[in-house]
């Protein structure tokens, strides 16, 4: 989220009214303060606590759950949810509707044990309570980063209780395949979210993260809309990462689908 995306947003819901310059000056704090008060319940901790760089990313947060964008908890730290809600905000402010995303197949289906997206509520349960009552927490068998946070280590995640063994023994053999240094190197230690209970971008269809069947790394250079040769996981390094989750029965939607390289899921399109 730059400046100029911060002042955007607060201009759209009536917190600023300077000029759209990139540049953080008195107007653009006073935004951020006021937005920040009047909404701090909806924070995670108190706002009047955290650095600048937190505010802002809280307050363009709020403007954003307030569109109806989800941007995630606000927390003020600009992870994948924040990064694919301001995408989503921007499209709508150029072209006067939601984002629709290309989810034409690319690539060739995987044989899995996993059922469809369609059938995932007879699988894993309607999103919310029966859901949530599945979710088991997953030991990681390597060390991993919070991907917008480095430095906050991450040792387990949430995952569907019917696909998380599944989930631990492709992350055990992708470990043993690229040691801790690779890992570290690749990015493939960066954690960028499992359990959600959320929206699919660009519709109204649950997010497979709803169900707790899809985990996304190393958000950056990999997102929504990220397609080769751009997209840095469609690189050759990277290779055996998806082949390794495809033979546990996990979908790689950037094989499948060409973008979003970052996801992966227990879920057939």
């Amino acid at each position: 989220m730059t400046p100029t995306d911060l002042q955007r947003l607060l201009a759209a819901a009536g917190h600023y009214t300077g000029a759209i310059d990139g540049d953080i000056g008195p107007r653009s704090l006073a935004a951020i303060d006021a937005i920040l008060t009047a909404h701090a319940a909806e924070c995670v901790s108190d706002p009047s606590r955290w650095s600048d760089k937190r505010r802002r990313i809280g307050a363009g947060q709020l403007v954003l759950a307030h569109a109806g964008c989800e941007p995630g908890v606000v927390d003020g730290y600009a992870g994948n949810q924040t990064t694919g809600a301001l995408l989503q905000w921007n499209h709508r402010q150029a072209y006067g509707r939601d984002l629709v995303l290309d989810a034409t197949r690319t690539g060739p289906a995987v044989d899995s044990r996993f059922p469809k997206q369609s059938g995932c509520v007879a699988y894993y349960g309607a999103p919310g309570p029966a859901v949530a009552q599945q979710l088991v927490m997953v030991d990681l068998p390597f060390a991993m980063r919070l991907d917008w946070q480095l430095s906050k280590p991450v040792t387990r995640v949430q995952l569907h209780a019917r696909c998380a063994e599944s989930a631990q023994a492709a992350m055990r053999e992708i470990g043993r395949k690229y040691g801790a240094d690779e890992l570290h190197r690749l990015g493939l230690d960066r954690h960028a979210g499992t359990y959600n209970h959320r929206r699919m971008r660009g519709g109204s269809a649950w997010s497979m993260h709803a169900y707790g069947c899809a985990w996304d790394f190393f958000a950056g250079p990999n997102g929504l809309t990220a397609r080769c040769p751009q997209a840095l996981f469609c690189g050759r390094e990277y290779r055996r990462f998806f082949d390794i989750w495809e033979a546990h029965g996990w979908i790689s939607l950037g094989r499948a689908i060409g973008r979003d390289w970052m996801h992966v899921q227990a879920a057939r399109l």
